[in-house]
């Protein structure tokens, strides 16, 4: 039923329009509206898909996390996309800027090293207070990534004092992000991203 649901939208000759601006030589700024209900993440959707449009990364930005995250949702499920990204802010609430949310953390961790991969036909979600936060440089992101694979023979201290640096809190359990615990000859880390 979505499938044939999408399929109307992508014939409609209004979307057509749609695609030919966003399929414009230079970035385009696009804003839609009289739209309800699911019908913009069908539009989109629909757009996206398309074959003048799918080789594009797109960044859609929405009034608030909880619109952006039900609109994620609905493009996830619509589509079945796997480089639909959700970029949330990193911060637990507006009025504390120390209390990091570590799943958050993790989320715009995966979307910023996944777009800066290279390859094209990524979607972002977001909103603008999430957008207005600093990032770490590309570069630097890679230079930081403590690669660790079956097998290798590890210094442990070393490993320790880097986890520390980086941020990563020592802990006697790990469940979630950017923690790390010691427990005899076994380190667990909870990653902010795996590839």
């Amino acid at each position: 039923m979505i499938n044939e649901l999408l399929k109307r939208y992508q014939s409609n000759p209004r979307l057509f329009q749609l695609v030919d601006r966003v399929s414009y030589a230079q970035p385009q700024q696009v804003q839609l509206s009289g739209l309800y209900g699911s019908s913009p993440a069908f539009t989109f959707a629909a757009a996206y898909t398309h074959e003048s449009a799918a080789q594009q990364n797109h960044v859609v930005v929405l009034n608030d996390a909880e619109e952006a995250a039900y609109f994620h949702n609905s493009i996830e499920n619509i589509t079945g996309a796997l480089d639909v990204f959700y970029f949330p802010s990193s911060f637990k609430n507006r009025k504390n800027f120390r209390l990091l949310h570590s799943s958050h953390v993790m989320l715009r961790t995966e979307a910023l090293t996944r777009i800066a991969g290279g390859g094209n036909k990524k979607v972002l979600i977001t909103y603008p207070e999430a957008l207005m936060e600093k990032v770490v440089v590309a570069d630097r992101l890679s230079k930081n990534i403590i690669h660790i694979k079956s097998g290798d023979v590890l210094d442990l201290a070393q490993l320790l004092i880097k986890l520390a640096d980086y941020g990563f809190e020592r802990t006697d359990f790990v469940y979630e992000p950017g923690q790390f615990a010691l427990r005899g000859g076994i380190v667990d880390i909870y990653s902010f991203w795996k590839r």
